[in-house]
């Protein structure tokens, strides 16, 4: 299976693009064939703002030449409304450079139930993309307006598809915070059915001259996400990213909601120019 999606995607290292549009070529960036993960090329981080922590579980390593990320958390217990923001994240060590996004992506396991009393629904997800641009300068310190482009699969609370079977959608969200807990969605689209153990590739490339966002999954017609903020400055917290990110209901009920993943990744692949040289 490894190698016949390494070779698909090293066949994907042509121009991609949409009518009248060249983009930048794609390359390898890690196909995660190695014993640990490289600190050259990545860094970890979790997020998680209560404390203490609603998280119990988090796995980030590399298994059977693939990253795997498990992670868990918990609703909070202290009201019935709102709901917690938590993210197991393997960052790009240069995020400045990179402009697109396509890896092989596997969801092993998944679950999320949510709270009677509250009528935000929990969801597990795996993704990738990340901070690609604000529409102003940030400070030190201060509000940032970052806009986020992520590709990925989810299960909500709510679904009453089989448990084998998560979406996968693309998402533009306007930060109006530095965590990104508030803002506006910017695009949002249902990429269709996936079964858990299935492999899919998925790309989020940022189209800075048209001024949108593109996202594919495996060989689908590629989804056009065109923004109307603006795109001159620099993102306030530079971040591109996989991830298991989870938004779990504050819930005193009992059992507490919960939402879990775990997903592989593999051959990761970015723009050519921010591609380790070896690899271009």
């Amino acid at each position: 299976m490894k190698t016949v999606l390494h070779c698909a995607l090293m066949l994907a290292v042509v121009l991609i693009g949409v009518p009248g549009y060249t983009a930048e070529r794609l390359a390898l960036y890690d196909d995660f064939n190695a014993t640990q993960i490289n600190p050259d090329k990545w860094f970890g981080s979790e997020y998680s703002p209560a404390f203490p922590s609603a998280s119990t579980e988090a796995i980030r390593q590399l298994q059977d030449s693939r990253l795997r990320l498990g992670y868990r958390s918990y609703g909070p217990t202290d009201a019935d409304s709102g709901r917690l923001r938590s993210e197991l994240a393997l960052l790009f060590r240069t995020p400045a450079a990179v402009t697109a996004i396509q890896a092989a992506v596997q969801v092993t396991d998944v679950g999320a139930t949510g709270c009677p009393g509250n009528l935000e629904r929990t969801v597990a997800s795996a993704n990738l993309g990340g901070r690609f641009f604000g529409t102003v300068p940030s400070t030190p310190g201060g509000d940032v307006t970052d806009t986020v482009a992520l590709i990925g699969m989810f299960r909500g609370s709510e679904s009453t598809a089989p448990p084998d079977e998560l979406r996968a959608r693309s998402l533009v969200f306007h930060c109006t915070n530095r965590p990104c807990t508030a803002g506006s969605e910017l695009h949002r689209q249902d990429l269709g059915p996936v079964k858990r153990g299935e492999f899919v590739r998925l790309r989020v490339q940022w189209d800075r001259d048209h001024h949108q966002f593109i996202f594919q999954r495996d060989e689908a017609p590629e989804v056009l996400a065109p923004y109307a903020v603006s795109d001159t400055a620099p993102p306030g917290i530079a971040a591109k990213l996989l991830n298991a990110m989870q938004f779990v209901p504050n819930c005193p009920a009992t059992p507490r909601p919960m939402a879990f993943i775990e997903a592989r990744f593999d051959d990761v692949m970015v723009n050519e120019s921010a591609a380790p040289r070896a690899e271009r």
